[in-house]
């Protein structure tokens, strides 16, 4: 026997070897699908009902199911995706939305209740209004800046610009010099 013909039956018998133990890796494989958690089946249970309402609907709507059928196989379908719903919400920890409501609607009490006398709005009401009063004032004269000279305001949106400065660096606008006054 010759070198090649050795390597070529170990090559044989190694793919051979390989043919029958790959359904004993795929049990690993098998037992990784079978720990699936159980949020992944009820999510693949839910699409599969509603794909089957789509599919009743579509039935429906072509004719080929009278009224009487559609009404309670509809119905059927609706209860089992809203105990599906129901489960995954569970399992997520979800509380349901008649609770969460309820939160809401205790916390909006607790705050009317503790409102100051009156209608509670006048403080506040108060400070907007100087906060918007003291941000609509434009100062009415040029001030002296560090080095001494008097600094200018744009006349269209009122932010300070430097005496040398033609155009305001805000908003654009073209603004006067001594020899255009």
């Amino acid at each position: 026997m010759t070198a090649g013909s050795i390597f070529l039956g170990i090559a044989l018998l190694i793919a051979v070897l390989t043919y029958l133990t790959y359904p004993f890796w795929g049990a690993e494989e098998q037992e990784r699908r079978e720990r699936r958690s159980k949020r992944d089946l009820l999510n693949e249970q839910k699409e599969a009902i509603l794909a089957q309402m789509r599919s009743l609907d579509f039935d429906f709507e072509t004719g080929k199911i009278p009224e009487e059928l559609h009404g309670p196989q509809r119905a059927q379908l609706l209860a089992e995706a809203t105990a599906v719903l129901q489960e995954l919400d569970t399992l997520s920890g979800k509380r349901s939305r008649v609770a969460t409501d309820d939160d809401i609607e205790a916390a909006i009490a607790r705050a009317r209740q503790a409102k100051p006398a009156g209608d509670g709005h006048g403080s506040a009401d108060d400070a907007i209004e100087a906060a918007i009063a003291h941000a609509r004032t434009k100062p009415s004269a040029p001030t002296a800046t560090a080095n001494g000279k008097r600094s200018r305001f744009c006349p269209q949106c009122g932010q300070a610009v430097d005496p040398t400065d033609k155009f305001c660096s805000t908003c654009g606008h073209k603004l006067l010099t001594k020899a255009t006054k």
